[in-house]
């Protein structure tokens, strides 16, 4: 029994271990005031615009384009019948914020943000 302690201390820790590895370039992520889904990420903005457009795009409702302005980095989308609206914006050189909001039915939709945020942030990990 005293030699299983050490060898489940040894597992735990490992396993916490790798887990923050996989998910080691995002830096925070919470939910802002005003049902704003918010991530920071340790990659910078030219990696992670082009990877948001392309997640936007793959969530997008069919027969519908999304509407992507350059400056400030914007993309709006309709997402499972939502209005979608991602910004990315370059922190520092390697920090870029990611924000998502979602609006259906006159209210905020925060299941559709969450999988927005969380549909990007998977795809930068792909990337990297």
């Amino acid at each position: 029994m005293k030699h299983i302690l050490p060898l489940l201390a040894l597992l735990f820790t490992s396993c916490w271990l790798a887990a923050g590895a996989a998910a080691g370039y995002i830096v925070s992520q919470q939910v802002l005031p005003g049902n704003v889904h918010m991530a920071q990420v340790a990659l910078d903005v030219d990696k992670v615009w082009p990877s948001a457009q392309e997640t936007v795009g793959y969530f997008q409702e069919p027969g519908s384009d999304p509407s992507v302005q350059a400056f400030p980095r914007t993309i709006l989308a309709r997402v499972d019948g939502a209005k979608v609206t991602v910004e990315v914006e370059a922190i520092d050189i390697d920090r870029t914020t990611i924000r998502v909001t979602a609006d259906k039915y006159l209210g905020k939709d925060n299941a559709t943000a969450a999988k927005v945020l969380s549909g990007i942030l998977e795809g930068l990990e792909k990337a990297k």
